[in-house]
């Protein structure tokens, strides 16, 4: 009996499935497997044990999976898909098929539908497509110079936004609550935001949305433009695929626009202004069904 195993590489934790093609067999979630993330001595560590883990929950040995997808950000960047065929050849003989983390979670939210998909988790992306088959995305060109209204973006930017509020007199506000949630002083949360540490930023989106959520006017101000940026791009996406105002499916996949129902209405509002034939769905999407699904095939999307 052929086994197959679905991954989903995400930045914060990494999520894996296994199905014998008619029945889910066994999932996992472990610490993320993603390099650039962690470093690649714990990315290989926390890679091998998402497999082994999900393996022991179905019952098999990993010698027994045929075929693997896992979805990973920075699946086209040089060495990733080296790095994780090296470490699950070392754990299983299978056809190892690596691709971008949107790709299963399209597959997921829409099947071999048309349709487009907004990610917004660590970090962000929307990929499209169209009822011909043609493909396009937008963002998720890394933390550094995109991924807007992502995890890591929203941290940054309300680090950003304290600060001004701090130079306008008030020492209260969005700093004391990013400050108290790392257990740091506000100077060190300067020091914090200058160090580039992603995952520490990326950390906060929590915190700021229940900031939001209670009142704090800056931070609202953060998961308002969270949304209005996450809807520019699918915007774009959608003009490129369906130039004509036409109904298109909408969905999304992260913990952005999961977990926040303030990033939620920003990105469905803007959206609706911009396309209003858009049709957006909030339905929960888990982008590891999607990994499953394509390592079952015998051909991969691409």
């Amino acid at each position: 009996m052929p086994f197959y195993l679905g991954i989903d590489a995400g930045g914060t934790k990494t999520e894996s499935a296994i199905s014998n093609g008619a029945e889910l067999l066994g999932q996992t979630t472990c610490a993320s497997c993603k390099a650039s993330g962690v470093g690649e001595s714990e990315a290989r560590h926390n890679l091998r044990e998402a497999v082994v883990r999900v393996c022991e929950a179905a019952r098999i040995k990993t010698q027994e999976i045929q075929r693997v997808c896992i979805g990973i950000a920075g699946a086209s960047l040089p060495g990733t898909v080296e790095f994780v065929r090296s470490v699950i050849g070392e754990l299983a003989a299978a056809e190892v098929n690596v691709t971008g983390d949107h790709i299963i979670a399209h597959r997921a939210a829409f099947g071999t539908m048309a349709g487009v998909l907004v990610v917004a988790g660590t970090g962000s992306i929307v990929y499209g497509r169209n009822e011909k088959g043609e493909t396009a995305r937008a963002g998720g060109w890394g933390p550094m110079i995109s991924d807007e209204g992502s995890a890591l973006w929203i941290g940054r930017e309300a680090v950003a936004a304290a600060l001004r509020v701090r130079d306008a007199g008030n020492n209260d506000g969005l700093l004391s609550t990013i400050a108290a949630y790392w257990q740091v002083t506000p100077e060190e949360v300067i020091r914090i935001g200058n160090a580039c540490v992603q995952q520490r930023l990326s950390e906060l989106a929590g915190p700021v949305n229940k900031a939001a959520e209670k009142g704090d006017a800056a931070a609202q101000s953060v998961t308002d433009r969270a949304g209005k940026e996450l809807a520019v791009l699918a915007e774009m996406v959608i003009a490129r695929l369906w130039p004509e105002n036409v109904a298109v499916r909408v969905a999304m996949a992260g913990g952005v626009l999961q977990g926040s129902s303030l990033v939620r209405k920003a990105f469905h509002d803007a959206l609706q202004a911009a396309r209003s034939n858009a049709t957006i769905s909030f339905a929960y999407v888990r982008p590891v069904m999607g990994a499953l699904a394509i390592a079952a095939e015998q051909r991969a999307l691409q």
